[in-house]
């Protein structure tokens, strides 16, 4: 009997039972296998998570990052249940089925199927998103680069926010450290590393986390670049990393802006890594994450200024566009990452781009959508970046996609 439905955020499935999350302390009373239920989830959560069985929200969306880091540790996740803390019993059985969203009374078994598809070698590059450095082993054989590293689940594994772990003396090694783990595992291949966007809600459990401004909508508020540059300190301990790896004798290693609004904020974060010692475009590749509006009507001044690649964060870009908080249920319906508005700015940075000569890589969960990319390709995207359980059907989803063009061209 299903008991709660929601949205599955991949295709795992956890039996186990329910504990419920009300206050941070219990979080450690978790032992792991439980099904965690909560009603909201943050990044900060994570260290404790990854031991579940399974994990069940009320709030939260299909793209929130606790959603795609959990996806990336093979934890079973249904977020947006809206009453998943009020039907959930504690102590009883349920199995949680990330594919369907649904979450069952006892133990519903059901069979997987495993992926027996061969690897297809599409033109486009494949390359992979990643949250746990420590998987980057598992999956270079596969990928053709990492299109994205999100270093902020190696911060927040600390338990320190940022500031603490930088007057401490540690941030850059923190940060060194899981990324050399990637830049070895994919060596010869290209791998980005995005400066950090961190929402203040997901720093506040963090010691030090109560230096966070109290935010209603953090997806809108203070994060991205410009939260960094407001404290250009933790910004020069990030390059300070990635010089130090490139001293190193790492040459596969390039740097993207976060949530840029528009160019003078690409300059400020240039200049910042000019202070530490690192030349953009000289030492290393340099790019921006085009993701609101504002950045695609004015990507001529990004290239202008210098851009070795540019990549793209389609659900940011409906948030904005659309004014949709993409983590708000109540809002749930409007949230659409193929929106009219939306493809039509994405189809506008991919050609600029492709004029232009700079690589263009759609990044986040768009990368994970069959139809999304496969869109994607016959717009003329140079890559695709997807989430590590997903590179073997995106590969043979842009093959099919590449084949189909070829065909068209032919008849």
């Amino acid at each position: 009997m299903i008991v709660v439905r929601g949205i599955g955020t991949g295709p795992y499935v956890g039996v186990g039972q329910v504990r419920k999350i009300e206050r941070d302390e219990d979080l450690l009373k978790l032992v792991g296998g439980e099904i965690v239920v909560i009603s909201r989830a943050s990044r900060d959560m994570l260290s404790y998570l990854h031991r579940a069985g399974g994990v069940v929200t009320d709030y939260g969306g299909l793209t929130s990052h606790v959603a795609i880091v959990l996806r990336e540790m093979k934890v079973p996740c249904v977020v947006g249940t809206g009453n998943g803390t009020e039907k959930l019993q504690e102590n009883t059985i349920v199995t949680v089925d990330g594919n369907t969203g649904n979450i069952y009374q006892g133990f519903m078994e059901r069979e997987g199927k495993k992926d027996t598809s061969q690897i297809y070698l599409p033109a486009t590059n494949i390359k992979v998103n990643l949250n746990v450095p420590e998987i980057a082993w598992k999956v270079a054989p596969l990928a053709d680069g990492v299109g994205s590293i999100r270093i902020e689940n190696s911060i927040i594994r600390t338990g320190k926010h940022p500031q603490i772990l930088l007057e401490e003396g540690k941030l850059v090694q923190v940060i060194a450290d899981a990324v050399r783990l990637i830049a070895d595992a994919f060596c010869l291949k290209p791998v980005w590393f995005r400066t950090f966007d961190i929402p203040t809600d997901e720093l506040k459990r963090l010691e030090g986390g109560t230096r966070e401004p109290a935010e209603k909508n953090p997806l809108m508020g203070l994060r991205g670049i410009h939260k960094d540059l407001k404290n250009p300190e933790i910004l020069k301990a990030e390059f300070k990393a990635i010089m130090e790896l490139i001293e190193e004798g790492y040459d596969n290693l390039g740097v993207k802006i976060p949530l840029v609004r528009d160019v003078s904020e690409y300059q400020e974060a240039k200049k910042v890594m000019k202070e530490v010692g690192l030349k953009p475009h000289r030492d290393l590749p340099v790019g921006a994450s085009i993701e609101t509006p504002s950045a695609v009507f004015t990507l001529e001044e990004f290239i202008k200024d210098g851009m070795d690649f540019a990549t793209l964060g389609m659900s940011d870009m409906a948030m904005c566009s659309l004014a949709v908080d993409r983590r708000g249920v109540r809002v749930a319906k409007h949230f659409n990452l193929t929106h009219p508005s939306v493809l039509t700015m994405i189809k506008t940075v991919i050609e600029t781009c492709n004029q232009q000569g700079i690589e263009s890589c759609i990044c986040g969960y768009a990368g994970s959508d069959p139809d999304i990319v496969s869109w994607l390709v016959k717009t003329g995207i140079t890559s695709i970046s997807t989430n590590p359980d997903q590179i073997l059907k995106i590969r043979k989803v842009v093959d099919i996609a590449e084949r189909t063009l070829i065909q068209r061209e032919l008849a």
